[in-house]
């Protein structure tokens, strides 16, 4: 189980900047958070922004001797693309809207 946190309203109080929770979005974070040497009063005050916990499913495993088809390969190139595309397409976005909400 990991516990998630909403920390978006915490962002702009953050002691180390927002980038440093933006950076640490949709993953588990704990190792980041532990390194730094977070306080206990840091720690405490995560319970604000507890969301709840969700299960990491493990991933079944794939039998050796299958070859994968051609039309799986190339849809597993498109899949590993998107992948990497779309979280940078959200911190593109989040970043243009927090950037664009402070001139307005």
């Amino acid at each position: 189980m990991i516990s998630v946190y909403d920390v978006t309203s915490f962002l702009e109080d953050h002691p180390g900047g927002d980038d440093v929770l933006v950076s640490a979005t949709e993953k588990d974070s704990t190792d980041e958070f532990e390194f730094v040497g977070h306080s206990d009063s840091a720690k405490e005050l995560m319970k604000k922004y507890y969301i709840g916990d969700i299960e990491i499913p493990v991933a079944p495993v794939k039998n050796a001797q299958t070859q994968p088809s051609q039309q799986n390969q190339s849809s597993g190139s498109a899949m590993k693309i998107l992948l990497f595309l779309v979280p940078l397409l959200i911190l593109g976005l989040a970043f243009a809207l927090q950037y664009f909400g402070k001139r307005g």
